[in-house]
Formats: structure tokens, sequence, C-alpha cells
């Protein structure tokens, strides 16, 4: 009767002995997966967290992209006032950097990237050109250059015939033409009429009399506004 009870305490023992056996050899796994594995992944863990801090801090960076050149307002290119303001656009927070007839003169432009010169023209031509810099220092390339003539000389203007006050009679005389001389490159006008200018400064207007005095107010004007003015009184008896 002993002997199947030894038998069975036998097999039973060493299942025992086998269980822990396995159970030793997943507690040695289990240390060796967390040796290799947990531990590197903590570290790795750690510097994640730190990277996050890290994050946070400003980041510097270093600006080397130059601003655009700056841009002009619509400017007329001759002008009969001597003090004259040239306005224009750049990079907000730049500093425009104009040479106006060979001389530099800066400008810093506002929030809105808007900057403005006032200058004192020259008699005759007057030429400038700009660049931008911004706060980096980055400069653009700079603009053309513009010209601007100062002119604040009023035309000649003369009436070579008929002269003033002149009579005329008849239907034969009705029909007149008035002629004169001014600067090149000026626009006549007679009542508001624009008259032809030839490259010498010639013109000339043909019209019919009406009868009684007859006036005339003849004007000409250059490019920069400077003008003389005449009048011309025709007397016809029909």
């Amino acid at each position: 009767m002993r002997r199947p009870y030894s038998r069975l305490a036998s097999v039973e023992e060493r299942r025992n002995i086998r269980n822990a056996i396995l159970l030793i050899l997943i507690s040695i796994a289990a240390l060796g997966i967390l040796f290799f594995y947990g531990i590197p992944a903590i570290g790795k863990f750690a510097a994640f967290v730190s990277d996050i801090g890290k994050g946070n801090k400003p980041i510097t960076s270093v600006d080397v992209t130059p601003p655009a050149p700056p841009k002009f307002d619509t400017f007329t290119n001759f002008t009969n006032q001597q003090n004259f303001s040239i306005s224009g656009s750049s990079e907000s927070g730049a500093t425009v950097k104009l040479v106006f007839n060979g001389k530099e003169t800066d400008a810093l432009t506002d929030k809105d990237g808007r900057f403005q010169f006032n200058l004192q023209l020259d008699n005759g031509e007057n030429s400038f050109s700009a660049l931008a810099m911004d706060s980096a220092g980055n400069v653009s390339q700079r603009t053309q250059e513009y010209k601007i003539t100062f002119d604040n000389k009023p035309p000649t203007l003369t009436i070579t015939g008929p002269s003033d006050s002149s009579q005329f009679f008849g239907s034969g005389q009705r029909q007149v033409t008035i002629k004169g001389t001014t600067d090149a490159d000026t626009t006549v006008t007679i009542n508001d009429r624009i008259i032809v200018v030839d490259d010498n400064g010639n013109f000339q207007y043909t019209t019919t009399l009406e009868s009684g005095a007859n006036t005339f107010v003849i004007k000409s004007q250059d490019a920069a506004g400077n003008s003389t003015e005449k009048d011309l009184t025709l007397n016809f008896t029909p």
C-alpha cells in the first residue's frame, strides 16, 4: 500500500521542482528584460521630458534675409517747388538710406513701414536712389536712379501777330491767324483750347472773329507748372 503513495509523492515532487525551475528562469528573464530594455526606456523617457523642458526656452535664430528695396510713392518729374518731399514704404523698422545728388541721408521706417524725406532741390535736374537695411544689418539691393527737375522760371511767350487792339473790316478780314513763339516742350492754350507747338516753340491758331471786340487769353505752361499768360484783343467790324 505504501508503494503507490510513494510513487505519487515522487511525481508531485518532480513537478514542484520543474515549476520552481521555471519560476526561477522566468524571474531571470524578467530581470534581464528589465535590465536591457527597461532602464534604457527609462533613460529615453527622462531625455524626452528634458527636451520638453528645453522646448519652452526661446529659440535664437539668425536673420540673413535682406529686405526688399524701398518703394517710392508716385511723384512728379518736374516741379517749381524747391522744397520737395519724397515718401514711400519698406520693411517695418528698417533704415532707408537715400543718396540724393551724391549725398547720403537716413530715415527710419515707422511700424507700418512708411518713410519720408524732406529735400531741398537744386536748380535743374536732381537724382536720387535708395536702399534698405533691416535691424539685423541685412542690406537690400539699391533702387534704380530717379530724377526730378526743379524749374521755377516762367516760359517766354511772344505774340508775333496780329498786334493787340488790331482792327479788321469786312468778310475778307473776318478770319485771322494768331501766331507766336514760346519755349519748346511747353503747352500753349488759347481760350483753353490746346494749340500745337513745334520743336522750335512756334505756334499758330486760325479763328473766325465775331462782330465787336474779340478777346483771346494766350497761355504757355511748362512741365514744372510755371506759366506765362497774355491777353490779345482783336476788333472786327462787318
